[in-house]
């Protein structure tokens, strides 16, 4: 395989598009388009990717939801139709992630086009977390089990890290991971990226009977739940920067902040128990990266467990926060979705 391919990965986010062009294994250029708000927002985002990089040989697609797909994908009809199968698990995602695959196939009708899909990483996660305690016949009839998402990012963040240990991906989009040297053990999102702790616009894991009194009500439920609730239910918005910025003066921002903590902190705490301990606490993303208050109200609840905070690295977004003292080392990480999906394509290339 010649070194010096040159590549688009696309990575499609809640309200974001981002991009990353490559060199071979070399990263040259990456921007991020934020806010956005529709589908034609996003098809004009992409627009302007391929006017700012007009000479490549592939691109690659992050997906967020690839149901049975274990391995990265040469997009064809069959990939794209499991694609749209398991749009119904992540409507915030796959819809427009296809619809981006559709687009930059319609104007780049003879380049090669692969799909990284964020469901892989926990593939083969144990048994008991990922299956679920309904039905088994239900279960086996509509492949019903934690499928896990965000997997690029807790992949890149966790590679060659030893021991006990959590992922915290917080952005707009949040999910946890327990890992025990670089093998996923459980993750919180679940057959959709609807479960696990609340986040800007979804609920999280809330009591199911709350949708089925809703639905008795007339409720458009899936919508209030992927698309109202989180952060922006509480508090109106789903900006976290917003709720950092009206704390003070808003009671409602308050109550979003402490709740979103409080989730984290529960979910933190039960695989902290599932792994009999913790090495390593890993923050990412937008939220996860730059926000030292969220990482010091975190953290401050394992004090029981030694883990100890160093205020000025902390402060500073370092890449180790944890003080000298503390049985627990805290990271800060950058998430590399984009050379993660990267490094798979080239990995099944190189096999080929």
């Amino acid at each position: 395989m010649k070194k010096d391919y040159k590549i688009i990965v696309i990575n499609a986010g809640s309200f974001s598009l981002k991009y990353s062009f490559f060199i071979g294994n070399n990263l040259i250029k990456e921007e991020k388009f934020d806010k956005l708000k529709n589908e034609k927002d996003y098809v004009f985002s992409l627009k302007r990717i391929f006017e700012n990089i007009k000479e490549f040989d592939f691109i690659i697609h992050r997906v967020v939801h690839g149901g049975n797909l274990k391995n990265p994908c040469l997009i064809n009809k069959k990939v794209k139709k499991e694609i749209k199968n398991f749009s119904e698990f992540a409507p915030l995602h796959n819809p427009i992630q296809l619809k981006l695959i559709e687009e930059s196939q319609n104007l780049f009708k003879n380049k090669r086009q692969y799909a990284v899909f964020d469901s892989m990483f926990f593939y083969n996660l144990p048994e008991i977390s990922k299956i679920y305690a309904i039905p088994l016949k239900i279960t086996k009839k509509y492949g019903i089990r934690r499928y896990g998402f965000h997997g690029l990012s807790h992949s890149s963040i966790s590679r060659n890290i030893k021991g006990k240990t959590i992922t915290c991906h917080l952005g707009s989009g949040v999910s946890l991971s327990a890992i025990i040297d670089g093998k996923p053990i459980d993750t919180s999102m679940g057959l959709t990226p609807l479960e696990g702790v609340m986040m800007g616009t979804r609920s999280g894991s809330i009591d199911p009977g709350i949708i089925f009194f809703l639905e008795k009500r007339g409720y458009n439920v899936e919508k209030i739940l992927n698309e109202d609730s989180g952060l922006k239910g509480i508090s109106s918005y789903k900006d976290f920067r917003d709720i950092l910025k009206n704390m003070s003066i808003n009671k409602n921002c308050k109550i979003a902040y402490d709740l979103f903590v409080y989730s984290i902190v529960k979910c933190i705490g039960s695989y902290v128990s599932v792994m009999n301990g913790l090495d390593n606490l890993i923050f990412t993303s937008a939220i996860g990266e730059n926000v030292p208050k969220i990482r010091e109200d975190i953290c401050k609840y394992f004090s029981y467990i030694n883990l100890n905070l160093d205020k000025i690295n902390n402060n500073k977004n370092k890449g180790i926060i944890s003080s000298k003292y503390s049985k627990v080392k805290v990271l800060v990480k950058k998430s590399e979705e984009e050379k993660e999906a990267l490094n798979e394509v080239l990995k099944a290339l190189n096999k080929k």
